[in-house]
């Protein structure tokens, strides 16, 4: 099966983290949580695999975090790439590591994700 799909990233800011009530599909969500945005600029508790898709070769990052008292998250492939721009973008720096994005995740739609 060959589909394309569009994802759009939307930040905002929370003046009152407490008040924040998401409700998020459950179809789509297993759980919500936060995470330090800097952690996506360091090469700290991140690994990767090499991936080759129709001839292009790119990195799949893959984060672990550790919620005090809590389990560990691992936020990884789209995500994984959309917050390390973000934090990018933020923090004004690239991250600490080559991270090496498929072409497919830049809009072109002649290389559709195979699954």
């Amino acid at each position: 099966m060959q589909y394309a799909m569009t994802v759009v990233p939307v930040v905002g800011i929370l003046f009152d983290k407490k008040a924040f009530n998401p409700a998020p599909n459950v179809n789509e969500v297993e759980t919500v949580f936060d995470v330090p945005l800097e952690m996506f600029l360091k090469d700290e508790n991140r690994r990767e695999q090499e991936k080759e898709w129709m001839g292009d070769k790119y990195l799949l990052h893959f984060f672990d975090y550790h919620q005090s008292g809590s389990k560990m998250y691992t936020i990884w492939a789209i995500t994984a790439s959309i917050l390390i721009r973000a934090a990018s973008v933020v923090y004004q720096r690239p991250p600490a590591f080559l991270e090496r994005k498929p072409t497919f995740w830049n809009g072109n739609p002649d290389k559709a994700i195979d699954t």
